[in-house]
């Protein structure tokens, strides 16, 4: 019999608000009520035991006061009746249950399940099983909340969470200190979005997906501007080529940056744009660095200056030439660099800002007509030292913030990283700690460029980059996390890209 849940997540995500206000209406249109939801819940909750946890035998279940405690509470009966030892531990009263909630805890105890309202001492436990809070959590927990949560995390049992890691909220993913640690979160109905970007995605674990029969119906009633594209949806967004297309075809791409001293940022972004599939790209660097960055990799035109006011007319000539311009990688923050800075909005292109140019952009009155920014969250709360009204802990209101303020698409880079670009967002599925490396950002910033000059359109196109970039450091990090190097992704970008 398959499995009542999944691993192939769905393709778009939703507040916790949503969630609430439109989970009984798609139940009635399936002929389903909110009882029957918590049964088909646990089910599935049992199901994932019967799959994955078949030898899991001596099994702690936390229980709080609401429908997520209706969920545990059902699931801890099933695995009674088929034999399993439980153990129940209610972190709050069992007087506070109501409703579908209070049936299913009126079911364990005529089980003859004991709950206890305290941890057990001197025990272990194969699986401990998180039902305390689900979708409504905000805030931080308790003091007491935190002590048992700190008792599962140090457990070597392994840890399941019911829909939504106790901590987290849902919509923003902003984890309280002292959250429960998933390994193994099974969520239901609906992916929220706040399980999927930053922090919140590491303490969800492996998230699993069921729908308890009613996804469908709910995605019909419920829109989301917030995708999650699926990798052969992302797949199938690769550009293909004409067999008698030529260079001049395929995008040109002019780089500025790698001030004095700084070649190896701008020769990563140029070289990723050429492994992306840019047909001509020209860098515009600093005079001492030209030869550092055309060594080994002659296929790149590269141009260095002393200054701008010497070379405007040859800087012109050289923006005149360009699909697309990235500036930022290597650029520094001296005079040098912001004459260029301030040249670069003399472009009538698309320009992909990154690196010291956000530095810059940061402290400038200027904005570009078009262009797509890559802050990191350091780099985003520089960006954003004047907005009086943004959560930085919230990565989607940094993001909204940002494109409103800057009137540009951006990617606010870090685990499950954020594209927005006017009401559209996508949460990127791909990536890994072996990021964590120098001149990452600037590979990303190439394959932007790279394929905004291809000829795609700049959500899409940007989105596309984001999920390459993360997927190909998942398949270069196959051979060791630490040490991986920013170089060590073209091989795959090129395989990915086609």
């Amino acid at each position: 019999m398959a499995a009542k849940y999944t691993a192939n997540l769905p393709q778009f995500a939703y507040t916790a608000q949503q969630v609430r206000d439109n989970e009984a209406s798609a139940a009635q249109l399936t002929g389903l009520n909110l009882s029957q939801l918590m049964v088909r819940a646990a089910d599935a909750l049992f199901d994932l035991f019967d799959h994955e946890l078949v030898n899991a035998e001596h099994i702690l279940i936390l229980a709080g006061k609401g429908n997520n405690a209706g969920d545990a509470y059902l699931l801890a009966e099933s695995l009674h009746r088929a034999g399993r030892k439980v153990t129940i531990v209610a972190v709050f009263s069992p007087s506070l249950l109501a409703g579908d909630a209070l049936r299913a805890y009126q079911r364990a105890d005529a089980a003859g399940l004991n709950v206890l309202s305290e941890l057990p001492k001197q025990h272990s436990f194969d699986v401990i099983v998180d039902g305390v809070f689900g979708i409504g959590f905000s805030g931080e927990l308790s003091g007491s909340l935190k002590n048992i949560f700190a008792y599962c995390n140090k457990d070597t049992a392994l840890r399941l969470s019911i829909d939504v890691p106790s901590g987290i909220e849902a919509s923003t993913g902003i984890v309280a200190d002292g959250a429960f640690l998933a390994d193994i979160t099974l969520t239901f109905i609906a992916l929220k979005q706040g399980m999927l970007t930053g922090s919140a995605k590491q303490v969800c674990g492996k998230l699993l997906f069921a729908p308890l029969g009613v996804a469908e119906a709910f995605s019909k009633i419920v829109n989301s501007a917030v995708s999650y594209v699926s990798h052969s949806a992302f797949m199938a967004t690769r550009l293909r080529r004409a067999h008698d297309c030529y260079k001049n075809q395929c995008g040109h791409v002019l780089l500025v940056g790698g001030n004095k001293g700084m070649a190896g940022a701008i020769r990563l972004a140029s070289e990723a744009c050429l492994r992306s599939g840019a047909g001509l790209v020209s860098v515009l660097t600093h005079t001492d660095n030209v030869a550092m960055v055309q060594q080994g990799r002659y296929e790149l035109m590269v141009h260095g200056i002393e200054t701008v006011e010497s070379s405007r007319e040859y800087v012109g000539a050289l923006f005149a030439k360009a699909d697309v311009l990235v500036i930022g990688p290597g650029l520094g923050q001296d005079n040098w660099a912001k004459a260029l800075f301030d040249k670069s909005f003399n472009f009538d292109g698309i320009v992909v800002c990154d690196a010291d140019a956000l530095n810059l952009s940061a402290v400038s009155s200027l904005r570009y007509k078009q262009a797509v920014m890559t802050p990191h969250m350091g780099e985003a709360r520089r960006l954003l030292t004047k907005s009086n009204t943004v959560d930085m802990s919230n990565r989607f209101d940094v993001a909204a913030h940002l494109q409103r303020d800057y009137d540009t698409t951006v990617v606010v880079k870090g685990p499950g990283s954020l594209v927005c670009q006017q009401t559209r967002m996508n949460i990127n599925r791909s990536g890994s700690s072996a990021m964590a490396s120098a001149g990452m950002g600037d590979v990303l910033s190439g394959i932007i460029a790279s394929l905004i000059a291809q000829g795609m359109e700049k959500f899409a196109a940007t989105s596309l980059a984001v999920y390459i970039h993360g997927l190909a450091a998942e398949r270069a990090a196959v051979e060791g996390e630490k040490g991986l190097l920013a170089g060590d992704l073209f091989k795959h970008i090129r395989d990915l890209l086609g």
